[in-house]
This record gives structure tokens, C-alpha cells and sequence, in this order.
């Protein structure tokens, strides 16, 4: 009798787990892409500098928490862990080593209180999504949700009882008020005003210019902004000084502090709705935006259309399989993809109607190299807008620089000609919507005008360059010339069918001129042969080939000559042969990753790694890529700067298992790290991506076939997948070497 009470309850326990996991199991099933994203990825780790709030796919508006820089004085998104909040700004860049924006904060209290750092308060409950961020203000007992559309949002503020609520709106405020490294000469407050525009005193109007930031000079941006129920009372300060019932505030010098507020007398929990947008046009087209993007007060449809805007976008790459800790980090990737730049079309001052302006690129010496080839791949429109964007902006402003934001060049590049590359990789993957010969002028002129640099000695580096294909010892110089080398090709590959002959011989010729610059005895722990740096006359000069130069200084932008001796992506082939061969190539550049000699976690070094497979060690590319997706990407975040979504863009190739040479037509295989992915292409088509066994261990393509082909070679072109098709990877835990 023990024994069948026993099989009874033993039978019951079994049945009850079976029915347990799979209602764990169908949970899992019903989940959306969307609901996989984590917006603390990114935030947690203060380096990666991704933003926490809401916004949609490249849209023009990034409301998000903003607090107290605590000891850092140098946050670039204005928010860190644990700080109290200080009150939510309406635009920010994500991801960047140097910021922007942070301006328009709002601030609701229960009291008031203008100055700075006077309502900071300690926070609970917070919750952040790509289409929703919600958190509770302790010191006041206001619970703060804010949805975003395309230029606009709508925050809900929940108070409780009191005859005291307020909602502050500071227009001074911007991002050096968080990350104080920028005050003073870096960024300030120019001028603005702030004005209650209706008789029941429920909408302001107003503008700002500010400095500062990742591009030059001031920009202005204007918004409008609508409240759901009439103040008890309304008011403005200047400079610390509260004057209640004043309808308007103008800023009479820099740096002055202004702003405006609202008073509620409100019940336990009750809601009070604030919708704003931003416009870098006018007041009038910010009204506009306002009217027709979130004509009600229904926060809920706002909330739900945004959710579905995410999860259409997120759902061009779906994987499948894979712990539910791979899939966040994934697609909060994918969404880090999706953030910048912004699409200012029609938002723009002195750019005619529907001329295409994307703007906030911070900057294309980050995202030419992975999240542009991505778009080409899903979202070619945006690319084609792009491109577009760039042609407009050298008619206009005569120069199209590689970081552009806030509508603003900045005239000091990271690189070189950049955009050629990105031009160039939609041209050779025959990204539709260009024009084609105009892009190609873009090339020209750069190729013809703006290869420069910044040389020590005093000569016409520019014309050193375009005689003699190197520029001499300075500032970035080395790094310069490997960049325009390879702009020269990307030129090239334009020039062939859209320029002349002479042209295309040119630009081809140049582009090998890099060499120059290689030492054949340059030596470090026992390696021979790397890019240095030579006096004009053409000696080369001893330099610490493992030192990394930082930024805009003498040699090397954001690397060592380690790094830089692998960016020839034009010539691989050439680099094995200099490098002593192919057994020579991969023993070095091995050495190189495994003593941390190589940053592959920066830009520079994206492509190094597949330096490899000139070398016949496919299986090495393998190794480097999977130990670089588990060191460098946690649910923390991508460790170094996200990069306007490059480092993201990177990992989302590298999960799928092939990587392009953007400006090329070619991508390698590294094997997938899900069982199975599919990629709608913007063309519609399906391209399925499966990775049999595919696990920690099994790190290693055993086989492959592409449109049911077998596939021998380590790369494949566009072509193979431009209308969708398959890749199918066996994977396993042993390398296989082809000689």
C-alpha cells in the first residue's frame, strides 16, 4: 500500500513539473523580441555610456533620467547608478566617449525648488524598456512614467496628496550641469526664454542654444509643451529667484539659469499628464510634431504603439535557442543598433522639404565599420537617407565631417574620409535609392580635397600625401594614412564605373601607398615588421610600438602600432606576405591578442581578428571572436564605449556568424553561436542562419553550406544572400586547420 501511495504521489510530482515547465516553456514562447531588451545593458557598466530611456527607432526625441554625476563629473549619458534622480532631459546620445545634449529637464516636486542640485531625489521601483521608463521619486512620493513618439512624449506624473505638487521645466540645464568636465569653455548656456502661451496657462513654449559637446559651435532647439489639467498657480525664476505669476523668462547673458513651473493641488495618486516635443526648427514645427503624434491624452495607445514600433524593428533578427541571458544581451544589442543616428528630415533649418538629414552621427569613424553594413542588410532605406543626407550636407555646407550632431559639424575628424566607406559599401552591395554619380562626386571631392593631416614639420601634408601616398610624423598621422589609404580604394571602387580611367588608376595606386610606412625591422617581443611613423625624408622613426596614443595625438588614434599594423583591409594578402607568412602572420597576430597588445574591443581592430583567415587559421578567427563575445558583452554592458551602436552592431554579426570588410563586398564565416536565426533583409526576403550543435564549446565551423551549396572558402559575397537564402553551419569543439 506504501508502495502505490508512493508511485501515486511520485506520479503527480512528475506530472506536476511536466506542466510546470511547459507553462514555463509557452511563457517563454509567447515573449516578444522587445521584451527581451534590458535597458540597464549598457548602464549598468558606467563605460559603455548607453542611454536608459525610452525612444523609437532613430527618432528625433530621447527622454531619460538624468542624476547627480555623484564622483565621476564625468557622465556622457547623464545618468549613473544609485544617484538620485534630478529630473528627466528630452535629448541625449548613447553609447559615446564624449556627449551631447542633455537639455529641457523636467522636474516634478513636491515643493519647489530651482536650483541645480536643490531636487535631487532618492529613487525605487525603476523600470526602463525601449518604449517605456518608469520610476518613484522617494523624497516626494511621485511615481514618474514617460512614452515616447517620433519627436515628442507624454509623461504621466502620479502625486500624492498635497496642495504643494509641482512640475518645474529648466531650460539652462544641459549636459555639463552632469558631466561638469564640460563646463566653461566646453559647454554653456547661450540664450533662451520660456513662455506660457494660453490663456488657461497649460502650454510653454520656449527655445534654448547651448554649446558644447561633440560637434561645434551653438545649436538651438525648441519645443512645446502641454499639460492634461489647468495650474492652480504658474511662475518662472531667474537665477535662483522665484517670481510667481510671471508668464515669461528670457535669459539676459550665458550661463544665466531659467525656467518655469506649474502648481497642482492633487489627491492621493492622482495623475497629471505632460506631453512635449522638440524641434531643432522652430516652435511652430515642434507644436506640429505635438499635434499629430500624440493628438490625445490616451498615454496607454502611446505606450502600445511604441512597443509595437520596437518589437517590427527587433524582429528582423530573431534568433532561436540560446539561454534566455544570450537573448537579452542579443537584442538589447539589436536595440542599441537602432538609437543613432537620429532622422532629422523636415526638422532641419535650411534644408529644403524632404531633403534627407540624419543627424547625431557621434561618429562615422565608429559605425562605418559594423552598424552600417548591418542596415545595408536590414534597414537599407536608412542607409540609401543617409548617403542622401551626406550628398545634401556638401551642398550646403561645403564639408560633410565624420561626426555631425546637434546639426553641427565637427571640423576635428577621429580618421579619415570615413563616409567614402560607408558610401562605398552600399555601392558595391547595390543599395537602391542613390544617386549614384552625385555619390560619387561626395568621393571625389574628398579624395581630391581633403586628404590631409597635421604633421609636425611645416609642409603641405595634404599635398605630401596625395604626391607621395604617407604623411610625415604628427599628430595621428600613421593612423591618417592607413585611413586614407583605404578611403582612396573605397574611391577606387566607385571611380572604376562612375569616373574616368585616370581616376580609377589613381585612386587604386594610392591606396597602396600605406606601405611606406611599414619597418620592416621595427621589432617588439621578438616580432619583426610594423606600421610606425617616418620623418618626411624618409627615416623612420623609433617609436614604443606598444603604446596607445589616445586621441588626437602624435602616430595613432586610439591605438598602438599592434593595433594599426592589421588595418590594411584592402590587403590582407599583403600584410601576410610582409608579415613573413602565412605560419609567421598568425603566430604574431595570436601573440598580439592573447598579451592584450591588440584593443579588438575598439574600432581600429574590428577586422584584425579575421586577419586569421589569410592565414589558413578560419579557427582562430573562431577563438578570438567567441572569447571576445564573452569578455567584452554582459548583461552589464559591452565594457567599452557602445560607440553609437558599433560595439552592439559587432556582436549581433559576430552571434549570427559571418562579419563584413565594409567597404567590400565580402564577409567571413565564423560559425553562429544560436541554433538557428532568421534575418528578414529589406528587400523582404528571408535569409536563415542555423548552427548545428552550436554551444560554449562548440566555438568551431566543422562544415558549411550557403543556398544548399557546400562552401569551402572562409568568405562568401553579398550577393549570396541579397534575396535571402540560407547558411548552414555545423559547429563542433575541434578546430579545423586548411592549408
Amino acid at each position: 500500500m506504501k508502495n502505490y501511495k508512493y508511485k501515486i504521489k511520485f506520479q503527480l510530482s512528475v506530472l506536476l513539473l511536466c506542466v510546470t515547465l511547459q507553462s514555463t516553456q509557452a511563457q517563454q514562447s509567447k515573449k516578444q523580441p522587445v521584451d527581451y531588451v534590458d535597458n540597464f545593458i549598457g548602464v549598468r557598466d558606467v563605460n559603455t555610456s548607453a542611454i536608459l530611456g525610452p525612444q523609437l527607432p532613430n527618432a528625433g526625441i530621447s527622454p531619460s533620467p538624468q542624476t547627480s554625476p555623484g564622483k565621476t563629473n564625468f557622465d556622457m549619458d547623464c545618468y549613473i547608478m544609485g544617484q538620485p534622480i534630478r529630473g528627466f532631459g528630452q535629448l541625449h546620445v548613447s553609447g559615446a566617449g564624449w556627449g551631447k545634449y542633455g537639455n529641457l529637464l523636467i522636474s516634478p516636486q513636491v515643493g519647489l525648488a530651482v536650483g541645480e542640485t536643490e531636487h535631487d531625489s532618492p529613487q525605487s521601483s525603476e523600470t526602463a524598456k525601449p518604449f517605456e521608463y518608469s520610476v518613484k521619486l522617494d523624497r516626494y512620493n511621485i511615481k514618474t512614467d514617460v512614452t515616447p513618439s517620433v519627436h515628442s512624449a507624454i509623461y504621466r506624473f502620479t502625486f500624492p496628496k498635497t496642495d504643494n505638487a509641482h512640475i518645474a521645466l529648466d531650460i539652462s540645464h544641459h549636459i555639463a550641469d552632469i558631466a561638469t568636465t564640460m563646463k566653461g569653455k566646453w559647454a554653456q548656456f547661450e540664450e533662451g526664454s520660456v513662455t506660457f502661451t494660453n490663456v488657461n496657462n497649460t502650454e510653454l513654449q520656449g527655445f534654448g542654444i547651448y554649446t558644447g559637446g561633440f560637434s561645434d559651435g551653438p545649436y538651438k532647439v525648441y519645443f512645446s509643451a502641454r499639460l492634461s489639467k489647468a495650474p492652480a498657480a504658474v511662475g518662472t525664476w531667474f537665477n535662483g529667484k522665484i517670481n510667481k505669476g510671471q508668464l515669461t523668462e528670457k535669459s539676459t547673458q550665458a550661463n544665466d539659469r531659467i525656467g518655469a513651473f506649474v502648481q497642482y493641488k492633487t489627491s492621493d495618486q492622482e495623475a497629471v499628464y505632460m506631453k512635449i516635443a522638440v524641434s531643432f526648427k522652430s516652435t511652430d514645427q515642434a507644436a506640429a510634431w505635438l499635434n499629430a503624434e500624440i493628438p490625445a491624452w490616451d498615454y496607454a495607445k502611446v505606450k502600445a504603439d511604441a512597443k509595437k514600433i520596437w518589437n517590427t524593428e527587433l524582429s528582423k533578427i530573431k534568433v532561436q535557442g540560446g539561454s534566455e541571458k544570450d537573448k537579452r544581451i542579443f537584442y538589447t544589442a539589436s536595440y542599441h543598433t537602432s538609437i543613432m543616428p537620429r532622422n532629422r528630415t523636415n526638422d532641419a533649418p535650411d534644408f529644403d522639404k524632404d531633403v534627407p538629414v540624419w543627424d547625431d552621427h557621434l561618429a562615422v569613424w565608429d559605425t562605418w565599420r559594423t552598424l552600417y553594413p548591418l542596415k545595408v542588410l536590414t534597414h537599407p532605406e536608412m542607409v540609401s537617407g543617409t548617403i542622401n543626407s551626406f550628398i545634401a550636407r556638401l551642398k550646403k555646407n561645403k564639408v560633410v565631417h565624420d561626426a555631425y550632431v546637434a546639426l553641427k559639424d565637427k571640423s576635428e575628424d577621429q580618421g579619415g574620409n570615413d563616409i567614402d566607406n560607408i558610401v562605398a559599401d552600399a555601392y558595391v552591395k547595390v543599395v537602391k535609392g542613390v544617386d549614384w554619380k552625385e555619390a560619387y562626386g561626395l568621393l571625389k571631392h574628398h579624395a581630391e580635397n581633403a586628404r590631409q593631416g597635421t604633421p609636425r614639420e611645416k609642409s603641405d601634408s595634404g599635398k605630401v600625401y596625395k604626391e607621395y601616398g604617407w604623411i610625415p610624423a604628427g599628430k595621428m598621422s600613421s593612423s591618417l594614412t592607413l585611413e586614407y589609404a583605404y578611403n582612396d580604394f573605397c574611391a577606387s571602387q566607385l571611380a572604376k564605373n562612375l569616373g574616368t580611367s585616370e581616376e580609377y588608376k589613381k585612386y587604386l595606386e594610392r591606396s597602396t601607398k600605406w606601405i611606406n610606412l611599414w619597418n620592416p625591422e621595427a621589432e617588439s617581443d621578438g616580432f619583426k615588421g610594423f606600421v610606425t611613423t617616418k620623418k618626411i625624408g624618409g627615416e623612420f622613426i623609433p617609436i614604443d610600438l606598444k603604446k596607445h596614443w589616445g586621441s588626437w595625438n602624435d602616430y595613432f588614434y586610439e591605438g598602438s602600432s599592434w593595433t594599426y599594423s592589421y588595418f590594411v583591409p584592402h590587403q590582407f594578402e599583403k600584410l601576410v606576405a610582409l608579415s613573413g607568412g602565412k605560419e609567421q602572420f598568425a603566430k604574431k597576430l595570436k601573440h598580439g591578442f592573447d598579451n592584450n597588445l591588440i584593443d579588438y574591443g575598439n574600432e581600429p581592430a574590428f577586422l584584425a581578428v579575421h586577419g586569421f583567415h589569410y592565414a589558413g587559421r578560419n579557427d582562430l578567427a573562431s577563438f578570438y571572436v567567441r572569447r571576445l563575445m564573452h569578455e567584452k558583452f554582459t548583461e552589464s554592458g559591452s565594457i567599452e564605449n557602445d560607440d553609437s551602436g558599433a560595439m552592439s552592431s559587432w556582436y549581433i554579426f559576430s552571434s549570427l556568424g559571418f562579419f563584413p570588410n565594409a567597404g567590400q563586398d565580402k564577409y567571413y564565416l565564423t560559425g553562429g553561436s544560436f541554433p538557428k536565426a532568421k534575418m528578414r533583409l529589406g528587400n523582404g526576403k528571408v535569409l536563415t542562419i542555423t548552427s548545428k550543435n552550436a554551444s560554449d564549446k562548440n566555438i568551431y565551423i566543422q562544415s558549411c553550406k550557403i543556398n544548399g551549396k557546400v562552401w569551402d572558402k572562409f568568405w562568401f559575397t553579398h550577393g549570396e544572400i541579397a534575396n535571402g537564402g540560407t547558411i548552414e553551419f555545423v559547429m563542433g569543439d575541434t578546430p579545423i586547420i586548411k592549408k
